[in-house]
């Protein structure tokens, strides 16, 4: 699929790895609609940088209020029209354990429900394209093996999401879903971290250091290019889950 013109919504755009995917797209020339919760300066800051390349729009949304994404999707409809491709990358880590009851709801809220009623209205849009797309962030965390125990909740709605992404890719052939699934990767959250803790973490992966939120997000433009591939999650993570088997 050549993503030039194609309007492309993403979630979770006002910063790191959202950010990065939206000016991807738009190098490549596609229209990208911006979707933000509460950083309304990182969304004009992202706005900012399409504008250098395409075209871009900016809609705010609290993604776990079903009313706020029909309306979203009202407002995308009158200004720009039918939505071809979806990035659902909305969704933050919070830690918590396994007895943690309110963190299992506000995870599952944040990350995997927000996807799917996006999703919902994304695929009840009149469908006028012979092909759309559906990209879903996903997490390392989530992936087979790589539960995190301090981020119980989070890891497991991330796999909800992997498997909702397999799921659906089964049920259209017009309708490509796919989902990358991102390691350590540098964003304003790590940002707080110790300069020790953060070589804690760059010590193990293979290429001892963190994925850049640009390296994800040219993965993605891969994959929204490729129309042979669905029901796919791509795992970029620096080599972090060999470390894993290595030490087993």
């Amino acid at each position: 699929m050549n993503l030039k013109d194609k309007k492309i919504l993403i979630t979770g755009a006002s910063s790191g790895i959202g950010q990065a995917i939206a000016v991807s797209c738009a190098q490549k020339g596609a229209s990208v609609l911006i979707g933000y919760r509460k950083n309304l300066k990182g969304a004009e800051r992202t706005l900012k940088e399409i504008e250098k390349y395409s075209k871009g729009f900016i809609f705010q949304a609290d993604l776990t209020d079903e009313k706020q994404i029909k309306k979203m999707f009202t407002e995308i409809s009158d200004k720009v029209g039918q939505v071809d491709i979806l990035v659902n990358n909305a969704g933050d880590a919070q830690p918590g354990d396994f007895f943690d009851n309110e963190r299992w709801k506000d995870q599952f809220e944040n990350i995997f429900f927000s996807a799917l009623h996006v999703s919902q209205n994304f695929l009840k849009q009149n469908d006028k394209s012979p092909l759309r797309k559906i990209l879903n962030i996903t997490s390392y965390y989530g992936n087979t093996g790589g539960g995190n125990t301090e981020y119980f909740a989070y890891s497991v709605a991330k796999a909800a999401l992997s498997s909702m992404t397999v799921a659906l890719a089964k049920t259209n052939g017009k309708v490509l879903v796919n989902a990358i699934a991102p390691g350590y990767t540098w964003t304003p959250p790590w940002e707080g971290i110790s300069e020790a803790e953060k070589k804690i973490c760059e010590s193990r992966t293979i290429i001892n250091r963190c994925v850049a939120a640009e390296e994800i997000a040219h993965a993605v433009v891969g994959v929204l290019e490729n129309d042979a591939i669905t029901g796919q999650i791509i795992t970029i993570d620096g080599g972090l889950s060999l470390q894993k088997l290595e030490r087993k």
